[in-house]
């Protein structure tokens, strides 16, 4: 298995479920009239920071200390996690209580789906290797 190659993939596919995602909170907030602007621009920087950090740390891991795989994936994870959490908290700082709860629905949904992605994504490649 080619791991730069996977590397790659797993950014590729990342970009386009981020561009997916923008495109149908676009539409929702054009149907429905909220400006989710701003909570996109956000869950939009955040997921492809991390999407792209941990491609290229699972790709320098995998070539040279494959024995550490199972302790990056649990690292990954609770960095997400923190990460996640010190977004959101420095979010609710800068805008208030009144809109964060649009923040967060925002923000959980691109969230979650970057999990399943991870997780689908490293679950087939970790069988491979």
């Amino acid at each position: 298995m080619d791991i730069k190659k996977q590397s790659t993939n797993y950014i590729v596919q990342g970009i386009c479920m981020v561009t997916l995602l923008n495109l149908c909170c676009s539409l929702a907030a054009k149907f429905w009239g909220y400006d989710l602007l701003v909570p996109q621009i956000v869950s939009t920087v955040y997921i492809l920071i991390l999407e792209v950090t941990a491609s290229l740390l699972w790709r320098w891991v995998a070539l040279n200390h494959r024995d550490m795989l199972p302790t990056f994936y649990t690292a990954v994870s609770g960095f997400r996690f923190l990460s996640a959490l010190l977004v959101m908290l420095i979010c609710y700082l800068a805008v208030g209580k009144e809109i964060i709860m649009t923040y967060i629905m925002v923000f959980l949904l691109f969230y979650m789906l970057s999990l399943i992605h991870h997780s689908i994504f490293f679950a087939k490649v970790s069988n491979r290797l």
